[in-house]
């Protein structure tokens, strides 16, 4: 195959040492080559200029080589946000194997143009937003597809998960164990999946430990007007009505996400309130600017890279036929402490090493 500077696979095999047939097979992302030499290969093809031809390509392969990766259009996508970083995971595991990512955004009410022009190979569908209905609509499509941050209950498309509720159960568990027994809950929304899982965890754990939950410490800010893209605001507003409505007020509180946290902590601070000594704070996800703020934030780290680059390694495998029956990789939620809570940690936090877990049919 000649590309469009001329420069063709025995040129690159030439200045390798190898054979025509074993860049392709590097190039194409197959298996039967070193990682060292598919290395060298790549990086001699870049430097020769090699530009294959993609529509000769496509039909050689019988493939696009493109990946999409549709996100629900109410999500952010700043390099620093949740699905920003499930995103460059993606595109660093697409791109070492030859794959291009191919991004847009939409909603349950119609299916996404990128499956009506057929320009990609298979489908990562992010975020929970997205319905059983519309994920049932996309597999009679016949598109390979990979959930992330999203599962159906009988587990009939793959998906990338975090322990959601275990990592809310290690948060609650650990306000217990310094010494709180008054622990509420703040929200944007329990009606999103992950957030009802978080939720679920942290009402296990206080049935855990004998500890009561009462509703009057427990709120959401789905109602309230947001103040443009600042999604803290849900936090502010849900942690406004815990402390107008407690007849006692918790000394303690789990938030579903680091941004519900910072909007609580904000609400927290202009009640006149000090964090973490009035009450104890607690998030979800690790932003990157979570051991930054005053006082830093005790969270849950949620390795968001490597939920992309598991996504796209779990499709490459549905597209070479070997996925077999489908599975739901939980990536391990993990605790890290910090001055929020009222515990030991500083600054960054170390926590504990992230694994994955594997569960099929």
């Amino acid at each position: 195959m000649r590309s469009e500077r001329g420069v063709t696979l025995k040129d690159i095999a030439r200045a390798v040492g190898t054979t025509t047939s074993t860049v392709s097979r590097a190039l194409n992302g197959k298996p039967g080559v070193s990682p060292a030499l598919r290395a060298r290969i790549l990086e001699v093809a870049r430097k020769l200029g090699y530009t294959p031809h993609a529509p000769a390509r496509s039909l050689a392969l019988n493939k696009t080589e493109n990946i999409g990766f549709l996100l629900h259009k109410r999500q952010s996508l700043s390099p620093t946000s949740f699905y920003g970083e499930i995103v460059a995971g993606a595109e660093a595991a697409a791109t070492e194997a030859g794959y291009h990512l191919i991004f847009s955004t939409g909603n349950s009410s119609s299916l996404p143009k990128i499956l009506n022009t057929r320009v990609i190979d298979g489908l990562i569908l992010a975020g929970c937003e997205f319905g059983a209905r519309f994920i049932h609509r996309l597999r009679r499509r016949g598109v390979p597809l990979v959930l992330v941050d999203n599962h159906l209950e009988s587990l009939e498309v793959d998906c990338v998960v975090i322990d959601n509720y275990g990592g809310a159960f290690s948060a609650t568990t650990h306000l217990v164990r310094l010494g709180h027994e008054r622990i509420g809950f703040v929200a944007e929304t329990l009606d999103n999946l992950s957030f009802s899982e978080r939720f679920a965890g942290f009402r296990k754990a206080l049935e855990a430990h004998g500890l009561p939950l009462r509703d009057e410490w427990v709120a959401t800010g789905e109602e309230g007007d947001r103040d443009g893209s600042d999604n803290t605001h849900y936090g502010w507003v849900a942690m406004r009505k815990v402390l107008a409505s407690a007849s006692s007020l918790p000394t303690a509180v789990v938030a579903a996400n680091d941004a519900a946290a910072v909007g609580a902590m904000r609400a927290i601070k202009e009640a006149g309130l000090r964090i973490p000594d009035d009450i104890a704070i607690v998030g979800f996800d690790d932003a990157p600017w979570a051991a930054h703020l005053e006082p830093p934030l005790t969270t849950v780290r949620v390795d968001r890279h490597s939920m992309g680059r598991l996504a796209v390694r779990r499709l490459l495998e549905l597209l070479d036929g070997k996925g077999g029956p489908p599975v739901e990789i939980k990536l391990a939620a993990t605790l890290v402490v910090r001055r929020s809570s009222g515990g030991e940690g500083e600054g960054g936090g170390k926590g504990k090493s992230l694994f994955a877990s594997e569960k099929t049919t």
